[in-house]
């Protein structure tokens, strides 16, 4: 099985594949800055003995590591990415994505920081009300060099189960589209220019930030009827609720019956001292003439609404004549506006992968970072990569579930009575009575 789950390399040389199969980090660094306190180490995932992957040892920790690519993949003739991701424990807050790294001389692994310039992040994030898969593209605009980040808008959930699933990115530059898989599967797809926020083309037109409402401006689209008046007979002091006179106190009433009696039974503690405890009291129980009787104690009369009662009275609500409708600003020419044909020319290549993230779980595995300009290399990769992975762990998963229901059916089968036995025993039982008889 280790023959086929290890292999890292592609027919097609076009595409990065950076995968762990060594054993060690393999030209993967930590970053030098204090702020990453936790270190990834290479080990074997639970079930997949002939896998070795990039692991989160420890939860509630900053990582950050970083590899090169031994050449830079330029996005203009599209990308895939794409990784492997085994969360062994759940992800209950962290993230768990690969920021792809924008090429650029100055950057060095070990310089690796939270504000390092990427073209792409992409993967899983979750904590709280955040269940997503980032798809973030940094974008340059070409008309005022302004960098900015435009996140996909209503992403895919994360698998959070334990098993390894592969995450997959797309985007094309021939027809500016993108899509999310998981597991090889369409999630979520569409236009770079539609699905995502802030939008690549800034709008033509923007609210003018100089524009301020009129003073006089009438927004309230109803008012209280300035003309209505109190009617004579509103009473606002009329209570709520009335006693019912039509009540009458059930038969077999107790009146002098408390619903609570001293305790007969209790005895005072031995160790009660009456100077220091003060004098002892039984404790309160229900009393016991009250359990079948209809009530105890002094009968008050019920209320009932009273149907009088009107409340505090207030003026209805009618259109407002002065009404100019809700104030916005007006719009004015959007100075950065622009229609890029080409975005994928402005996001940079990527020139490194790096795992830059802070999580409170442990149990992460990374693996089979891919790349590359070819939708079918990143394919080829998972088929070799995952999909023996995903083999074993659909079955060991399957096995697990066999078992829990044998265990289940014979808990069942042990907690029943067994029907046989008691069938004879009566059979004997009825043989016995009836040579009684015959005795007799």
């Amino acid at each position: 099985m280790r023959a086929v789950l290890l292999l890292g390399l592609l027919a097609t040389a076009s595409a990065v594949h950076l995968d762990f199969s060594s054993g060690t980090l393999d030209g993967w660094t930590h970053s030098d800055d204090g702020k990453y306190e936790g270190k990834f180490v290479v080990a074997t995932p639970e079930g997949l003995d002939a896998v070795t992957a990039l692991k989160v040892p420890e939860k509630a920790k900053h990582y950050g590591i970083s590899k090169l690519l031994p050449a830079a993949v330029d996005p203009a003739s599209d990308l895939v990415l794409q990784f492997d991701l085994k969360l062994t424990n759940g992800l209950s807050c962290g993230g768990a994505y690969i920021k792809f790294v924008t090429d650029e001389a100055s950057f060095t692994p070990s310089g690796l920081k939270d504000d390092t310039p990427y073209t792409v992040m992409f993967g899983p994030d979750k904590c709280g009300d955040t269940n997503k898969v980032h798809l973030i593209l940094r974008h340059k605009s070409p008309k005022t060099g302004k960098i900015e980040e435009k996140h996909l808008q209503s992403p895919p959930f994360v698998e959070t189960d334990s098993k390894t699933h592969v995450y997959t990115a797309i985007l094309r530059a021939s027809n500016n589209s993108y899509a999310v898989l998981v597991d090889g599967e369409e999630k979520k797809s569409g236009s770079l220019f539609d699905d995502f926020e802030p939008p690549i083309n800034p709008p033509e037109t923007i609210p003018d930030p100089e524009d301020k409402k009129p003073s006089d401006w009438v927004d309230e689209a109803r008012i209280a009827d300035p003309d209505a008046k109190k009617p004579e007979d509103w009473d606002e002091d009329a209570p709520r609720e009335i006693p019912d006179e039509d009540a009458k106190k059930p038969e077999g009433w107790l009146d002098e019956e408390p619903d609570e009696v001293d305790d007969a039974e209790a005895k005072k503690p031995e160790d009660w001292d009456d100077e220091e405890d003060g004098d002892w009291e039984p404790p309160k129980v229900p009393n016991p003439k009250c359990k079948d009787a209809p009530g105890c104690g002094e009968w008050k009369r019920p209320s009932k609404p009273n149907p009088a009662y009107k409340g505090k009275w207030s003026a209805p609500m009618i259109d407002n004549p002065a009404y100019k409708g809700v104030w916005k600003p007006r719009e004015i020419p959007n100075p950065e506006h622009n229609k890029d044909p080409a975005p994928l020319t402005n996001i940079g290549k990527v020139g490194a992968a790096a795992i830059e993230i802070w999580t409170m779980d442990d149990g992460y595995f990374f693996d089979n970072v891919v790349v590359s300009n070819s939708e079918a290399e990143a394919a080829e990769v998972r088929e070799k990569s995952w999909a023996p992975k995903k083999v074993i762990e659909d079955a060991k998963e399957a096995e697990e579930k066999a078992k829990a229901e044998e265990a289940a059916k014979k808990a069942e089968a042990e907690a029943a009575p067994d029907a046989a036995d008691d069938d004879g025993d009566d059979e004997d039982d009825k043989e016995t009575e009836e040579e009684n008889k015959a005795e007799l």
